[in-house]
């Protein structure tokens, strides 16, 4: 874990106040070739406040380097903000969030239900009536068949 004396006394070492800018900061860290995940948490470490020093490192370090969740008290040291949220509170909204998606879900599934179904319907409806009607010259083609084949038969 960096701490902030080791973090100016190395700045010190190479020529840089621990109040310079990030910018200065940054490439004298990246010169030493530091890691830039190493670089910001140092970042941190130089503006934080000595008072909560444990816990606000830990903290950053749980955000940027693990899956786990964060605590209202750990929301409130890194962002200076309380926060009061109950495990009741977030089941609850958690609980709304996915009975919407779940209507959403089964409206989307009837719509698309009903698309196919007309869809379909209409092929259907347009399929009969082309195969019940014929055209007029399948008719006349149909007709001087006949009219051959009478024909034919009265020469014999």
């Amino acid at each position: 874990m960096i701490e902030k004396k080791h973090l100016e006394s190395f700045l010190k070492a190479n020529g840089i106040a621990p109040t310079a800018s990030d910018e200065e900061i940054r490439s004298v860290l990246i010169s030493a070739r530091w890691d830039h995940s190493e670089i910001d948490t140092a970042l941190i470490v130089l503006r934080e406040n000595m008072s909560n020093h444990e816990t606000h490192v830990d903290t950053i370090h749980k955000v940027f380097n693990t899956d786990s969740r964060l605590n209202a008290a750990e929301i409130n040291s890194l962002l200076g903000i309380k926060v009061s949220l109950s495990t009741e509170d977030i089941r609850t909204s958690l609980s709304d969030t996915r009975a919407s998606v779940e209507r959403t879900r089964m409206a989307a599934g009837f719509v698309l239900a009903l698309v196919i179904s007309g869809c379909s319907l209409g092929y259907i409806v347009y399929n009969e009536q082309s195969v019940k009607v014929p055209s007029a010259a399948h008719q006349s083609v149909e007709h001087g068949l006949l009219q051959i084949d009478q024909s034919s038969s009265s020469h014999k």
